[in-house]
Formats: C-alpha cells, structure tokens, sequence
C-alpha cells in the first residue's frame, strides 16, 4: 500500500505556496512507493490501478512545480524515474493515458505518442468495453499530433482504422457523440452526420436522465450541420423534435442558452428570443442568466428595437457590476442605444463619464485599454486618449511586477493590439519587439504544449500587427519582412490567406507586379481571395 498521506500533505504545502516542502513531500511518496520499490503486496495487487494513480498524480505535481521553476535538470531526472516505473508495472489503459499527458506536458512529444499508440492497439487486440472512452481520447490526442506534423499519411492510416474498428454494438451514447464528433473533424461528414442522426432517432433515451446534456449537444451539432448545408426541410423537423423531447423543465440554463444561440443562428429569431428571456427572469444568478440578459440587449440593438436595448443594459449593469469588463461593454453599448434613440448629446456625455468615473475607479487595464478603442471608435479623441492613458500605466506596473512571464508576454500583446486601434504605432512597435524577446526567452523554460501554443499564436499575431505598422510608414521591405515570416512559420494558421493577401499589397504598392500577382494567386478559398481577385482584375486591367 501507498503512503498517501504524503501526497495530501504535498497538495496542501503546493496549494498553500509552500513550494519546497511540497516538493518534498511528492519526492517522499515516490521513493516509498511500492511501483518505485518493486515492492508489490497482495493488497497493492487488488488495486494496482488506483495506486498508480496516485503515484501518477504525484509525479504530475511534483513536476509541473519543477516546470514553473524552471529547474529543467530536475525535470528530466523524475521523466526518467518515472519511465521507469513504467516499465517495471502494469499500467491499464486509463492510467497509460494520463502517463501519456505527463509526456507530452514535459515536451517529450515522442513517448506520449507511443503511448497512446499502444493504448489504440491493445483496444483493438484485446477488446475491453470500459476502454472505449480512454481509446477514443487517445485517437483524438493522435490525430492532434499528426495533423500538427503534416504527417498526412499516418493521418490517414488512424482515420481508416477509427473507422473500420468502430462504433462497436456497446458502444454508449457519449461514445457515439464522440465518435461522430472525431468522424465530422476529421473529414467524415457523412459518417458523422448518419451517427448524429441515429443517436437523435434512438427512441430509448430517457429525457429525465443524466445523458440530457449528450443528447442536446447532438441535436444542436446536428441542427448547424443543417445550417451550413441549407436544408431548411431538416432544420424544420429537427426543431420540432427538440421541441418534444427536451422540454425547458428539463434542461439546465446552460443547455437553455445553448438551444437559444443555435435557434438564432438558424434564423428562428422569437423562438430563441423567448428562451432567452425565460433563462434571465429563472436563472438570473447564474452566468448563463447574465450571459443572456446581454445577448437580449444586442438584439434588440440589431432590430433597432432601442427602447428595449436600453431596458436590457440598463437592467444588465444593475445586476451584473462585475466583472466590470463585461459591465462595461454594457454601458458602452447603452451609450450607443441612447445616442441612436435620441441624438442627444448632453445625455450621451452624461453616461460617457459615469464609463470614465468606473474605469478611473476599479476596472483592470485590459478593461480601461478596451474601453479606450470603443471611444475613439465613437469619436470621442480626448476621453479616449486619457483612459488609454490610464490602462497603459496599470498595464505596465503589471508587466514590472511579472518580468519576463508569460503574464507580460500577453500584457505586451494587449498593448500592441488597442496601440493599433489609437494609431500609436511607436507603442504597438515597442511592445511587439517585447513580446519578440520575452518569446525568445521562454523557449528555455520547459512549459506545457498548451502554453507554448499560446505563445506561438502570440507572435503570429505580433507579426502581423509589425507588418501592418511599417505598412502604414511605407516601410515596405519590413512589412515584407514580417509577412514572410509569419507565411514560414505559421503556414497552417488560420490567417494565412490574410497574410498573403497583405504581401500582396505590400509588392503592389512597390509596382513588383507579377510577385504581387503570384501572391494573390496563392490565396485560397476566404473572403480574401475575392478581394485578392479584385486587386488581380485591377493590375490586368493597368
């Protein structure tokens, strides 16, 4: 048996900053575990998963304090410890897959994915039903990692065996919803569709049960299949049948204001309105309930319903002060209701400093900065140059207080980006090259995949805040610079056709035709290959 006080201890000395005393109680539990001693009782067999879990636990903990202090050569020591232990257990599936984050959260990318490989083949050599969920996970972590490899052929290999091995006849409903889900991401519309559909169809599913939040994901996954392909026939029937089987009664606000967005997106305006409203008078103390107040304010804004837009923020920001950045995106957008009811300025003026009076009080500088781009938007230069003024000091006390973190790294993005927006384009320069060098710094830092995903959409990002900056100075070769460097690195970004479409420009404006027309080329399928074939007509028609 586990000494599994340790790991207590060790999560309340972690959770209570007291980091080398959880460090040590997590060493502690490790050393005296019966996986590291090899010391496997009778007991410890009964329940060999549960304590490798534990011990699985602990090693996450232990090195993620490690990760956060930057103590690489510690980290690669316990990876190590804990490879071995792997080796010399048994490790179900459930557990291999936790193993597998541990890999890949500690940037040993490769061993994750033979992990999860191996959990994929001993599913498929020796069935177990209780496996099904983990098994479908680990397709999913797979497919991740292939498709950000470009390896198109291994890509392929694991969707035909997804395909041909599953769904098996016990196969629960959250496995048919995941594998319909994995089939529709992964280029399978009409396999995923028909499973959606089965799922919806089944008539032995309980409406009263714990599966409700399942079956609504799969009508409301099913009903935007619909809307994409404009098959108003099946989005009708489709409706009616989530009218029948998931009365409001039954649902929780969250599945409520779910069905409620989707029944707008599908253009059934009163039906989802009513939801709406009925989700702000019975869940008002809920997020969902705040979350719709809001939502009923911006459509009447967009039905110039005026009256009622003012009744909806007005009601939302006496209810709702905090957090104040949403607050103030209400009375911003009251602001604009009463300007468009009644062009009256004095009133305007009077609501715009109670805006001023709260940012100068209590918002953060992500709010204050937000907050000045609305302004200038309005046209209101001066209040909007003084609270950009005031979230840029609070923004950068923050930055001094976290030197060098990922905290300021994102502080910095937030500064380039609203520096834009009020045409600061020595501010948006000074925080883009910090961004750059606190990027360069962090590659040092073992940090987990998610963070350094964050980091790299980060300075795609700042690429092209540069690229846009030096464009607007007519620096045209730094402009290229920063295009093409942004087209090297993030080829599979979802901007990519933007960032050509701009060099394009760029070459345009340099009287380089034909590189300008061999980039327009490359475009594809957005709306910015329609505006990249206006730009071709333009220079064939010179």
């Amino acid at each position: 048996m586990d000494k599994y006080y340790l790991l207590g201890k060790g999560n309340i000395a972690g959770d209570e900053g007291r980091i080398k005393e959880a460090i040590k109680y997590y060493q502690e539990y490790i050393e005296s575990h019966p996986t590291t001693r090899d010391a496997h009782s009778a007991q410890y067999h009964k329940r060999i998963q549960y304590y490798i879990r534990n011990l699985l636990i602990a090693y996450s903990n232990l090195l993620d304090l490690y990760r956060e202090n930057r103590e690489g050569e510690a980290v690669d020591k316990w990876i190590n410890k804990l490879k071995g232990a792997y080796l010399s257990s048994s490790f179900g599936s459930k557990n291999m897959y936790s193993l597998a984050l541990i890999y890949l959260d500690n940037s040993h990318l490769e061993d994750g994915t033979d992990i999860f490989r191996r959990i994929i083949k001993e599913q498929k050599e020796y069935y177990a039903p209780f496996n099904n969920k983990v098994t479908l996970r680990a397709f999913s972590k797979l497919f991740k990692i292939y498709k950000s490899q470009g390896e198109d052929e291994k890509l392929a290999s694991l969707l035909e065996s997804l395909k041909s091995n599953y769904p098996t006849p016990d196969f629960d409903l959250k496995d048919r919803y995941n594998l319909a889900t994995l089939y529709l991401r992964h280029g399978l519309e009409a396999d995923g569709e028909k499973l959606l559909k089965e799922i919806i169809d089944d008539e032995g599913y309980d409406p009263d049960s714990s599966i409700i939040n399942t079956l609504v994901k799969t009508s409301l996954k099913l009903l935007n299949i619909y809307h994409k392909k404009k098959d108003k026939d099946s989005i009708k029937a489709l409706f009616e049948q989530i009218s029948q089987k998931y009365p409001t009664e039954n649902l929780s606000p969250n599945n409520m204001y779910k069905i409620a967005v989707t029944y707008l997106k599908c253009g059934k305006k009163q039906e989802g309105s009513s939801l709406l409203v009925e989700i702000a008078d019975q869940y008002s103390y809920t997020t969902f309930g705040r979350k719709a107040l809001f939502l009923l304010g911006r459509l009447s804004q967009s039905n110039e319903d005026w009256d009622s837009a003012i009744r909806y923020y007005a009601e939302y920001i006496n209810k709702y002060p905090a957090p104040p950045f949403f607050a103030l995106k209400a009375y911003s957008r009251l602001i604009d209701s009463y300007w468009s009811r009644d062009a009256d300025l004095e009133l305007v003026q009077n609501e715009i400093k109670k805006l001023s009076d709260i940012v100068n009080d209590i918002s953060d500088f992500e709010t204050s900065l937000n907050l000045a781009r609305d302004l200038k938007w309005k046209g209101m230069d001066k209040l909007s140059s003084a609270t950009f003024s005031l979230g840029l000091s609070s923004a950068r006390e923050f930055i001094s207080e976290n030197k060098d973190s990922y905290m300021a790294l994102r502080a910095q993005w937030i500064i380039e980006k609203y520096a834009y927006a009020l045409e600061r384009y020595d501010l948006v320069q000074e925080s883009a090259n910090s961004v750059l060098e606190i990027a360069d710094k962090l590659k040092k830092v073992p940090l987990k995949p998610a963070k350094k995903e964050k980091i790299e959409y980060i300075k795609s990002q700042t690429y092209l805040w540069l690229a846009k900056v030096y464009s607007n100075k007519e620096d045209y070769p730094r402009a290229k610079k920063f295009l093409k460097m942004f087209i090297k690195d993030h080829h599979n970004h979802k901007e990519i056709n933007y960032a050509r479409y701009e060099l394009g420009k760029v070459y345009e404006d340099e009287n380089q035709a034909d590189e300008a027309i061999n980039m327009y080329k490359m475009v594809e399928d957005s709306m910015w290959k329609k505006k990249a074939r206006k730009r071709l007509l333009k220079i064939q028609n010179r």
